[in-house]
Order: structure tokens, then sequence, then C-alpha cells
């Protein structure tokens, strides 16, 4: 069988072309590598002066970082390009002629642009905040990107979010939260006993976590108190009390955690049943 010739000729001549045009091709990576590098500190030099608050501070800087990178590979690959003896000018002047194509392909990445922008300065959520979004993906808000946002959730796994797809969101990050716990206790049971053990409960636990609390005028905004009954189980199981306090945005899972293991450990000494 007689084997097709190797185009040795063809990749020589690709390589002599090459070859001259290497170190240029390096200096102008190396330039725009140095240049980032630049950009990168003079940012976060500004950022580390300006007077904004802290979490707002940090989404603009990720915000500056990623259009400053994304705009130095545009202007590497426009200044390579040439140097391969690619007309730019040509290409540029072509835009024009596949425009309509490439608009439809671009909306969706035109889209995400808008959206961040309009999260960032509507101030919906910035990195650090712990957020939910379209009721689906919780978790801590780690970059928030012209294009994307980035979420860590608490069992490490990250998510890339396309900002155009960004519906709904749910920040955890907002100056106060409500804890609130709700039980269930049969319907014999003594609603006035019952009440007793959940406001010393309540003392307990705002006594021992003060400040996890959110702050009022003259103490707490409002400490753990019995809301009451809110519920008469449809089921024939019981009657559901609620117990509310308003807490610092970080604490709220904390505070409802230690209020059902203290209720849980009040109900076993007192011999209250729960539902």
């Amino acid at each position: 069988m007689n084997w097709p010739a190797f185009p040795w000729e063809a990749v020589e001549e690709k390589i002599l072309f090459l070859m001259p045009r290497l170190p240029l091709m390096l200096a102008i990576l190396i330039a725009v590598l140095i240049a980032q590098r630049l950009i990168f500190q003079l940012i976060h030099r500004f950022f580390d002066m300006a007077k904004v608050e802290p979490y707002k501070k940090q989404t603009l800087r990720s915000l500056f970082l990623s259009a400053a990178r994304y705009s130095l590979y545009a202007l590497a690959a426009l200044v390579i390009l040439p140097v391969l003896g690619v007309n730019v000018t040509a290409i540029v002047a072509g835009v024009s002629l596949v425009g309509l194509a490439v608009g439809f392909g671009a909306q969706a990445l035109v889209r995400d642009i808008i959206t961040g922008l309009f999260i960032v300065f509507e101030d919906q959520l910035r990195v650090g905040d712990l957020v939910q979004i379209n009721e689906k993906v919780t978790g801590t808000v780690e970059e928030v990107g012209l294009r994307t946002t980035t979420l860590r959730e608490w069992s490490g796994t990250k998510f890339y979010i396309a900002n155009s797809e960004i519906k709904t969101v749910r920040n955890y990050n907002r100056e106060e939260l409500r804890a609130s716990v709700n039980v269930i206790f049969p319907f014999d049971e003594d609603p006035h006993r019952v009440r007793e053990m959940l406001e010393e409960v309540c003392k307990e636990v705002e006594k021992e976590y003060r400040d996890d609390f959110l702050p009022g005028p003259g103490g707490l905004a409002e400490p753990p108190q019995v809301y009451g009954v809110t519920d008469m189980d449809k089921s024939g199981r019981g009657v559901q009390f609620t117990v509310t306090a308003k807490t610092r945005p970080a604490s709220v899972w904390r505070i409802e955690r230690v209020l059902r293991e203290r209720i849980w450990q009040a109900c076993k000494e007192r011999g209250i049943r729960i539902c």
C-alpha cells in the first residue's frame, strides 16, 4: 500500500514563517501579563483606599478585575493577529456583514453583562453574602463577574451561574433576620405549662447568646419570645407554638438550632410530650 507523502515542505514553510515572529509574540504576551499585574495592583490599591462599605468594595473590586482581564485578553488578540499575517482591519470591516448573525449568538452574553451591572449597582448581593438564588442554590458569594456569579455551598460545591439566569435573590446578609422555631405539642398538654417552659428557655438562650441577637434601643430589638399558638394541626397531632427572635445575619441558624435543642431538653426534664 502506498501511503501519501507527508507534506514536510508545508510544515517547514510554516515553521520558517513563525520562527522570526515568535520573539515578538512572546514579548507581546509578557507585556500583557506585566500590564495585567500592574492594572490589578492599581485596582486593589484604589479599592483599599476607597471609602466604601467592605462587602460592596469587594464586589466592585471583583467586577473591575474581571473587566480588566477580558479587555487585556482582547487587546492581546488584536495585537498578535497582525503579527501572524491576519488582516484585523478586514475582520473589523467584516463584522458589519455578519453582525446580525453574531448578534443573535451574543444576546445571552450581552444579557449576562447588563444583568451583572444591575446586580452590582442595585446592591442585590455582595461578595461574602449568604444568598439563595432562584429558590434552588444556597451559598456564599465568592465572585460577581461580568458574565457569571460564583457561589459556594456549605458542602463546598462551587456553582457558576450566568447573571442573566438570576431571577430571584434571597439575601441573608441584610442587617437583621428573624429566627423562627415551630414546636407541636399534643392537644392534652397543659398550654400554660407549655408556655411557661418555652418562656424559661427563651430567657436562658437570651442570657447565654446575647451577642447573637440584634441590638435595639435600650436592649435587644426583639429578644427570644413565645409568639403564641400559630396553628391547630389538622391531622389531629396537636397545637403548634412558635418562638421567634431577631438575630444578626450570621447567627440565625445557630439560634434556631440552640432553641430546638433547649426546648427538647426542657420537655424531657418536665415530662412534656412533643409530637
